[in-house]
């Protein structure tokens, strides 16, 4: 193993097994936190701690009965508290549960309408199909909620809107199969949940003035409520903490910004609040770097561009051939990268090109994590801010009116 490997293992060691989970507001969260600012410290960065406020949540123990026998269950983040004994109906589409008698009864929600996580209704991407499931669900006004995980894989949360007041729950898909097969079916689900407000931090280390032209390079440190949170994210984490101590040792001739950003899992967004607090300086912002679920060792990486000039792109595809093991991929946004494309600041987005279904679940642990996959992410990182030197912004950007997702 390698210099590099062994301090991008270390890295990941520490935040996925020694912290573990780590979702914005929570103790974990702020001794990572505490951990990448010492690291970039060392590394010879001026360090500042971003504060901003976030809701917290605990799942202090959560039941489910179906028909008076005990079944797998995992309260959904944010969820109020709650003790229900009801009857379920069910729905597998959006007309089944727009037409669905939900008083007094407890939702089950499977197929399309439990396909994938609802979006909170402030995530900037959310679709309309996911605002019309939440407005159903609050016009029917349900006992709870209870979501079935459709696939065989480790239980993955299938709610987390905080402005949800509706109690809610997964089950894994053969509970989902009893439930269906007994319609009507008595329940009694019993969670037991505290919610707060904290504070979260974004963790900023800066080289050279932050009103001249930069690169910020940025990975989110934060995780869903009970994952270790290995490829997502701290995998990203040891890649902007090599890159820090391999660019921290030379002498740049463009400024640059390591990020380590808070609230990517959960809103609000760490990377919302670093814009909202630096939107004067955006225009100085020569490109983001964004490493978000790199390494895995059963799939390639991939990198792409948003908001990015045609030379930019140009610049980044001959890049890339110098390494078999990247591939190009459709632009994509849902990640902190996608807050500054947005805004007409290029994004480069570095993720895994086939991630396996490990992401936001308790499987998500180091096994699944290269070190060799971690270096040449690092590598190409590298290389990047290597040749933006004297670029300027005016050189990155798309041409007025297309500053949207570069082709």
């Amino acid at each position: 193993m390698t210099h590099i490997e062994h301090e991008l293992t270390r890295h990941l060691i520490h935040l996925s097994r020694t912290i573990g989970a780590r979702p914005a507001g929570s103790a974990a969260n702020v001794a990572a936190a505490g951990y990448i600012a010492r690291s970039l410290e060392s590394a010879g960065f001026t360090v500042e701690l971003q504060a901003y406020q976030c809701p917290t949540w605990e799942d202090l123990g959560t039941t489910l009965e179906v028909g008076g026998v005990a079944a797998p269950v995992g309260a959904n983040p944010f969820s109020p508290p709650c003790d229900v004994q009801a009857p379920t109906v069910a729905a597998g589409t959006l007309a089944e549960l727009r037409a669905l008698p939900m008083d007094g009864r407890v939702a089950v929600l499977y197929g399309q309408v439990a396909a994938a996580p609802l979006a909170p209704r402030d995530w900037p991407w959310k679709g309309e199909h996911d605002a019309a499931i939440v407005a159903a669900l609050e016009a029917g006004a349900p006992e709870a909620v209870l979501m079935v995980q459709t696939h065989a894989a480790a239980l993955a949360r299938l709610i987390e809107d905080p402005d949800l007041a509706l109690a809610s729950a997964t089950v894994p898909a053969e509970v989902g199969l009893l439930l269906m097969r007994q319609p009507g079916v008595p329940v009694r689900l019993r969670i037991n949940s505290r919610r707060g407000t904290g504070s979260a931090y974004n963790v900023i280390g800066r080289r050279g003035s932050h009103d001249e032209p930069r690169v910020i390079l940025c990975a989110h440190f934060d995780t869903k409520i009970d994952t270790p949170g290995a490829s997502d994210n701290a995998a990203g984490v040891a890649v902007l903490l090599a890159l820090a101590e391999m660019l921290g040792a030379h002498h740049l001739g463009i400024g640059l910004e390591v990020v380590a950003f808070n609230g990517e899992e959960y809103l609000p967004s760490g990377a919302a609040e670093y814009i909202r607090q630096s939107s004067a300086d955006l225009e100085a912002i020569v490109a983001v770097l964004n490493f978000d679920g790199v390494g895995q060792w059963l799939a390639p990486h991939s990198i792409t561009l948003g908001a990015g000039s045609p030379a930019f792109k140009e610049l980044l595809e001959h890049l890339i051939r110098r390494y078999p093991g990247v591939v190009w991929a459709a632009p994509w946004l849902e990640s902190d990268h996608g807050f500054f494309a947005l805004r007409g600041v290029p994004g480069v987005a570095f993720t895994t090109a086939a991630r396996q279904p490990l992401d936001h679940t308790r499987a998500d642990t180091v096994d699944w994590v290269s070190p060799p996959r971690l270096r040449e992410a690092a590598m190409l990182g590298a290389e990047i801010v290597a040749a933006l030197q004297g670029k300027n912004p005016a050189w990155t950007r798309a041409p007025r009116g297309m500053e949207g997702c570069a082709p």
